[in-house]
């Protein structure tokens, strides 16, 4: 019974902390959850808006992978991000790059590198590093 009620706690603990929608410093995300495809398991995909975003405005879509790891770093498993609203930002306003909007897709980490691999070498994987490649 102990060990039902520990399991049920790190699920709903795990699901919480995924669940949690980036601070960043400027702009703002908006969360699209487990997004759906053809082509991939469905994932969360997180918008960034910068400061002063106007639908009545044209944007460039920057499309990153990895999106988990783009905003913070209190919520990445590494503890690291890639401070992508700080340095987007930053370029936006010294008018280095145009008003850009950036869509975060968040990977999945057991399939991680079958996603992101070209077909041909994940396919030339042995069996023991497709299971690694899941767990990196």
């Amino acid at each position: 019974m102990m060990y039902r009620f520990l399991l049920f706690f790190l699920v709903s603990l795990f699901s919480a902390f995924q669940a949690q929608i980036p601070k960043v410093a400027s702009g703002k995300i908006e969360r699209i959850p487990n997004f759906n495809s053809r082509y991939v398991t469905p994932r969360n995909i997180d918008v960034w808006l910068p400061e002063n975003y106007s639908t009545s405005k044209k944007y460039a879509v920057l499309y990153m992978h990895d999106g988990q790891m783009l905003y913070d770093s209190d919520l990445t498993w590494n503890k690291q991000s890639w401070n992508v609203d700080d340095v987007i930002s930053d370029l936006i306003k010294s008018n280095k790059i145009q008003n850009t909007i950036v869509v975060g897709i968040w990977n999945d980490p057991k399939l991680r590198h079958s996603d992101y691999f070209p077909q041909k070498p994940f396919e030339n994987l042995t069996p023991t590093e497709k299971i690694l490649s899941a767990h990196s």
